[in-house]
């Protein structure tokens, strides 16, 4: 099976590695390509066996690396490619010059609330309409918060008041739920982000362990990190039921898995 999955936008800041890593970790058998420079390594989450990692960097389409990249494309494999915010315009530019865009089987855009997100999600949707099937697109609100907004509707209004324009113009219809997902802002997503590592290690951390351990626990400071521990790892797992579970569904959905 040969599944390509790229989350990208045109601007940095708006969630891509935390999408990008979160959706290998439960897809079977994934690879996640980071596009980046070869030296920004040091900040890589590290995957622990939920998924290999692999890191490129390329300086246009004819470089060998790149040709390396298109060859993986056409291999047997699942894979998620997540472009750093300093390779975004040369990853756009190399795959339009090397039509490769109708290789993904998926583009997810990560977006947050207001003008700018829409505007730079415009822009990218304006530059591959002719080359991507809309069905392949879907959007990925990012940060939502709850405590704020009643629903993602109303924080994300920029995208849902142009609704029309999206379906005219893209061929992208948000009034099916289909083609979008929101995932809220979390302490969890922050804290593995901070730690370096997966967020699902967090939520399938075992958690009854732990609240076992925390309750046994003589020492008040030791307690006290257990409890943080725990803490952490219900945040975790309550973001699985809520939102991930639902994102990944939706994703299987699009790839026909």
């Amino acid at each position: 099976m040969k599944k390509n999955v790229l989350v990208y936008n045109f601007k940095g800041g708006a969630s891509k590695s935390t999408i990008s890593s979160a959706v290998a970790s439960y897809l079977q058998d994934a690879t996640l390509i980071e596009i980046d420079y070869i030296n920004q390594s040091d900040s890589r989450l590290d995957a622990q066996g939920f998924y290999e990692s692999l890191q490129m960097d390329f300086i246009d389409e004819t470089s060998e690396s790149f040709f390396e990249f298109e060859n993986l494309l056409l291999s047997p494999g699942i894979r998620i490619i997540d472009v750093g915010a300093v390779m975004l315009d040369r990853f756009h530019s190399a795959m339009k010059k090397s039509n490769l865009y109708d290789t993904l089987d998926l583009i997810i855009i990560p977006a947050m609330d207001g003008s700018e997100d829409f505007n730079v999600a415009i822009k990218f949707l304006e530059n591959i309409k002719n080359e991507v099937d809309p069905q392949k697109i879907m959007f990925s609100f990012n940060r939502f918060n709850n405590f704020e907004y009643a629903e993602p509707k109303e924080q994300f209004e920029t995208f849902f008041n142009n609704l029309k324009k999206l379906k005219k113009e893209y061929g992208i219809d948000l009034n099916d739920e289909a083609n979008w997902f929101v995932v809220k802002d979390s302490k969890a997503i922050k804290k593995s982000r901070s730690m370096g590592v997966t967020l699902r290690s967090l939520i399938d951390s075992d958690v009854d362990a732990i609240t076992r351990a925390q309750r046994a626990e003589p020492d008040d400071a030791i307690r006290l990190e257990l409890t943080k521990q725990r803490g952490l790892v219900l945040n975790a797992q309550n973001l699985y039921r809520e939102f991930i579970e639902p994102m990944m569904a939706k994703i299987a959905n699009k790839l026909g898995a």
